[in-house]
């Protein structure tokens, strides 16, 4: 019996010393509480809040010109450029042959005689035209002259009425306290009837003699076209002339060799197709030659924002990525506003850094104002109730350990890939830009750096 109570007294001593085990661990994980959240930090800096609004559109070059012959016809004997070649203005760029005919020169010189003929009867009419151009003024001088009588009748009655108005007044009032007899006033009332007719009629005939006036000014005038009209065609005839005698005398060099010169300078494009012997009209183009080192892009700001345009604003391209591309200003404003759209025409310019083309699509940004400010992450802000958040890192009870606390901010728009933060946090600060769907205020977390995985 003695070894089986030694046994059961061992068991029990176990079973003791189990519990007691048992229970400090479980008061130690309770201690422990629950581990930090791993995050990201970011420590916020100064940064510059950019008020912009973006538009899109098509850039255009500043210059963009069409190469065609604009003398004569002929076949392409020689091409000295390339396409995408830079050139500058008054370079030769093509040699044409003309295939001006011989008989061009034969058919001025038999029109020769034509032109002389012709000449002499222009200069017989130019002086028929000049004589009735001269009655004409004699004329309108005379209807001057007669409107100015007539004014002056005019005036001359004016003044006579209103001497017949102030006697009808002075007659009335006499007649009314019994100093005239009534045959007094009547007469004052006759005198100045008539004299209110007789100005009608006196303006009657001033009118007449204006209206006389303006038609003799229009015969005059249309003398002075019909002078013109015949001294423009005797300088047609006589350049008629000097065109037959210079085909005439021309040589064989006048039916040589033409080279088409680069109008502005600029780079060439595509020669549609065109070769050496191909043969072209005039004005048939050959290639274009587009001067891309300035651009300009034409937006509709809307009238919300008019106020606001000035010239010289500050403007961006945006990249296909988001950031800033080639700067430039707004160099026109539209003077009036657009009534379908309800919007501006705006102008911009950008000087080509290399990377633009023409009939380029592109986006721009117009960049209203700059103000020192602090941009938090998008990733990092959180929205509960219509209010904005971000978790502050700050020390904690223990040594060395963190802990968030979610602070409101007052947001503003969208910078790129942040917020422009109006109030809430300052630059220095530290938040928390990872896990903040895990986080509430007061939770302990650990910083993990860019490259650590969870």
């Amino acid at each position: 019996m003695k070894p089986l109570q030694f046994s059961q007294q061992w068991l029990g001593t176990a079973l003791m010393v189990s519990l007691l085990t048992t229970g400090c661990a479980n008061n130690e994980t309770t201690a422990t509480g629950p581990q930090p959240v791993e995050v990201k930090l970011q420590t916020l800096e100064a940064a510059t809040l950019v008020d912009s609004n973006a538009y899109v559109g098509t850039l255009e070059a500043r210059q963009r010109v069409e190469l065609a012959p604009s003398r004569t016809n002929g076949r392409i004997k020689a091409i000295f450029v390339r396409e995408g070649d830079r050139v500058s203005q008054g370079q030769r760029l093509i040699e044409i042959e003309p295939q001006q005919q011989q008989q061009d020169l034969v058919a001025a010189t038999g029109n020769l005689k034509v032109a002389m003929a012709d000449l002499k009867a222009a200069e017989a009419e130019y002086r028929q035209r000049e004589a009735e151009r001269d009655r004409a003024l004699a004329d309108v001088e005379t209807a001057r002259a007669n409107l100015a009588s007539t004014d002056a009748e005019v005036q001359r009655v004016q003044a006579e009425l209103i001497l017949a108005e102030k006697n009808h007044q002075r007659a009335t009032f006499l007649e009314s306290e019994d100093v005239v007899p009534t045959e007094t006033l009547d007469d004052a009332t006759r005198t100045l009837n008539a004299t209110q007719a007789q100005l009608q009629s006196t303006i009657k005939t001033r009118d007449a003699s204006q209206q006389a006036l303006k038609a003799q000014q229009n015969n005059l005038r249309a003398a002075e076209r019909r002078v013109d009209q015949a001294l423009a065609n005797v300088d047609s005839r006589r350049s008629s002339i000097v065109q037959a005698q210079g085909q005439q005398g021309a040589t064989a060099v006048t039916l040589g060799y033409n080279f088409l010169e680069a109008p502005i300078t600029g780079v060439i494009g595509e020669f549609n197709e065109k070769k050496i012997g191909d043969s072209v009209s005039i004005g048939e183009p050959i290639t274009t030659i587009t001067d891309n080192q300035v651009f300009y892009l034409n937006v509709n700001v809307p009238i919300e924002n008019r106020n606001r345009l000035q010239k010289g604003l500050p403007v961006e391209l945006i990249n296909q990525n988001g950031t800033s591309g080639v700067q430039g200003q707004i160099t026109y404003i539209a003077p009036q506003v657009d009534q379908n759209a309800q919007s501006v025409l705006v102008k911009m310019a950008f000087r080509n850094d290399g990377s633009l083309r023409d009939r380029q699509y592109v986006r721009a940004r117009v960049i209203w104002d700059r103000q020192p400010g602090v941009l938090v992450p998008t990733t990092a802000v959180s929205s509960l109730g219509g209010q904005k958040f971000v978790f502050l890192a700050q020390p904690g009870e223990s040594q060395d350990s963190l802990v968030a606390k979610q602070v409101p901010v007052e947001v503003g728009a969208i910078q790129g890939q942040s917020y422009q933060v109006i109030s809430g946090v300052k630059p220095g600060d530290r938040i928390a830009v990872s896990r903040i769907l895990d986080l509430k205020d007061g939770r302990a977390i650990k910083e993990v750096s860019l490259t650590h995985s969870r």
